[in-house]
């Protein structure tokens, strides 16, 4: 069997999706993310109905467990829930394949390279384990539980976008880059270093419309959700790359200071030139 939880959780047997009650589907999903030795039942009811009281939380729980298990035997004939005692944990030895435990070895031996490091064998494990996520963490599910796991998986994620990228805008891939940067994004748009990196990457593989265009996706898009405009760093990227300057120059503070003068007196000296001309086709009228 084969349960995905990247997304909207299904467990899958031979012959396609077990049909499960939604409260049995997502203790499947909370047994699956538990320690290897289980959870408590106290613990497991108080984290899966927080909103009921203890006695009533523990009955739940209870039916839950039943549909769970009656579900799964009815379809494959197997025990997925082994309990001992007080504590609950998914069958061991069951053969189950869960696409985050996969997800997260995929990744392990690799997040600790750099980008310009990354060899063929470390791309394709990021690239499979990012296809892996079709959706948030156990999608649909939004108790406390599964918040702080959720975040942590999805830090993940965007680090392995965020390294594809960069590797691949060092080598021109301008499709890979953009396909990757537009995953990156769609799950956090407010990612000032994922804008900084897509634009580093389109300005080493010659797309200096594409630079500009994601700055300004940036720029609109931090004053349209935050009201604010883009960090110092991200507008020193930006005045580099108008400049024709090396993208990976010094981000200290004393460097950015120097950058932004820099900018300003570019943009000072562009509007002088503005308004010239603007007096002289005046004075044509």
């Amino acid at each position: 069997m084969r349960l995905t939880l990247l997304g909207c959780p299904a467990l899958v047997g031979a012959d396609g999706p077990l049909e499960l009650s939604p409260s049995a589907t997502i203790l499947c999903a909370y047994l699956a993310l538990a320690p290897p030795d289980g959870r408590s039942r106290r613990l497991a009811a108080a984290h899966l109905l927080a909103d009921c009281s203890e006695p009533t939380a523990r009955r739940r729980l209870n039916t839950a467990l039943w549909r769970l298990r009656t579900q799964v035997r009815a379809s494959t004939g197997l025990e997925i829930v082994a309990s001992a005692g007080r504590s609950l944990a998914l069958t061991p030895g069951l053969g189950l394949s869960v696409d985050a435990t996969e997800f997260e070895q995929l990744l392990a031996p690799v997040l600790r390279e750099r980008a310009e490091d990354l060899t063929d064998a470390h791309v394709a494990s990021l690239e499979e384990a990012v296809a892996l996520r079709r959706g948030p963490l156990v999608e649909g599910c939004d108790d406390d539980w599964v918040l702080a796991e959720r975040y942590r998986v999805e830090n993940l994620f965007l680090t392995a976008l965020d390294l594809l990228l960069q590797h691949h805008g060092a080598r021109g891939d301008v499709a890979a880059v953009w396909r990757y940067g537009e995953c990156a994004l769609e799950v956090e748009p407010l990612r000032e270093d994922i804008h900084r990196h897509l634009m580093t990457a389109y300005g080493a593989a010659g797309r200096n419309d594409l630079v500009e265009r994601q700055f300004e996706r940036c720029r609109q898009t931090l004053l349209d959700q935050l009201g604010s405009d883009p960090m110092p760093e991200t507008l020193a990227a930006y005045s580099r790359w108008c400049r024709g300057a090396p993208s990976e120059a010094p981000v200290g503070l004393a460097a950015l200071v120097d950058e932004l003068e820099r900018a300003r007196r570019d943009i000072d000296r562009l509007a002088d030139s503005v308004d010239r001309a603007l007096d002289r086709l005046r004075r044509l009228r």
